[in-house]
Parts: C-alpha cells; sequence; structure tokens
C-alpha cells in the first residue's frame, strides 16, 4: 500500500508524478527485491501519469558507465551523487520500511522536505 501522511494515495491527473524509491541499501538483506516489490506496487496502485526512479536501476546504470569509462566499480559517494541528483529532479519520494535506520535515506528524506516534495511511505502487503 502507498500511503501519504497515513492516508491511501489518491493521484492526481494534473502533474505526472516523478517518484523516487527511498530505503536502506548498506546491510538490508534482499534490499534489491525489497525496492524492485515497491516499484511494482507503484506502478499497480497508482493510475495517474508517473515516472519510478528506482535506485536498484540507477546503480546498474551507473556501474555500467564506471565499468566502461573508468575500469573499475563506483563507490558509495559516487551512488550517493546520482541519487540525489536523479532526486532533485523528482517532486515525490517514496520511502520504504525501515528508511529511518539508513544515512543515505535519511540524507534523500532532508532533501525531500527542503524541496517540497510529497512525501509517500511504502507498507508491504
Amino acid at each position: 500500500m502507498i500511503v501519504s501522511n497515513g492516508e491511501p494515495i489518491k493521484p492526481t491527473h494534473s502533474e505526472p508524478l516523478a517518484i523516487y524509491i527511498s530505503g536502506g541499501i548498506t546491510g538490508v538483506k534482499n534490499w534489491q527485491d525489497i525496492f524492485m516489490a515497491a516499484e511494482q506496487d507503484l506502478m499497480l496502485h497508482l493510475h495517474a501519469r508517473f515516472f519510478i526512479f528506482n535506485p536498484v536501476k540507477i546503480a546498474k546504470d551507473l556501474e555500467r558507465s564506471f565499468k566502461v569509462n573508468i575500469g573499475k566499480m563506483p563507490g558509495y559517494t559516487d551512488y550517493m551523487r546520482e541519487d540525489i541528483k536523479i532526486l532533485a529532479r523528482c517532486n515525490a519520494i517514496c520511502m520504504l520500511p525501515d528508511w529511518k535506520r539508513s544515512k543515505g535515506a535519511r540524507l534523500e528524506y532532508r532533501i525531500a522536505k527542503i524541496l517540497n516534495m510529497q512525501i509517500l511511505e511504502w507498507q508491504p502487503n
């Protein structure tokens, strides 16, 4: 379920949503599966025009780019720079369960608040 301020989200058709998914990665078991499940849930339950930015896919693109152009894997700061750049283009953020345990997700949340983004929460069934 996707909620905003504790209430199920009611998407509007007036403006397309660009939603960035945020949650813990470092030390989280099966983090990729969690992010993919949240993306699928967003796609199923939002009936408005929207775009979803999933850090799983962002990371894969960044890793390919680094491998081709630099010949090595990106580091933590490289991932965060790319994620924040994409987050700043969005108008909503969807927080995953236990996001408060993640230094990166807490930073993304603060950025979203400063940029007046809609804050969504994903609650798995």
